[in-house]
């Protein structure tokens, strides 16, 4: 029995990742960069992002924060996956407008 994985709109395989199990990390975001408190362990190579309002964000050591007016930008209910190159173990953020929960999954 062959497994056919889910098409995109070109026709390409959609890989299908299961979710950590170490769970979700859920930030508070307001107008001041917030990073997640708790490095992405060391064996996740992607992790997808959602927040529930317009927010900015960036990925980066322990130190990294997202700009208000430089940082990529993610839209409200949108998932997104980023793979993470090294040394990326945190994800900062910044509220757009109004203060948001934003939720960094790690991907299996």
């Amino acid at each position: 029995m062959s497994l056919l994985l889910p098409l995109d709109d070109n026709g390409n395989p959609i890989g299908i990742l299961g979710f950590d199990y170490r769970g979700t990390q859920k930030l508070a975001v307001g107008p001041s960069s917030i990073r997640n408190p708790v490095p992405i362990p060391s064996d996740i190579e992607i992790v997808t992002i959602y927040a529930t309002g317009p927010c900015r964000f960036e990925l980066g050591d322990e130190s990294v924060t997202a700009d208000p007016a430089s940082s990529p930008f993610l839209a409200p209910g949108h998932y997104l996956d980023i793979p993470l190159r090294r040394g990326e173990r945190y994800v900062a953020f910044v509220a757009e407008a109004d203060p948001c929960d934003a939720y960094v999954i790690g991907r299996i």
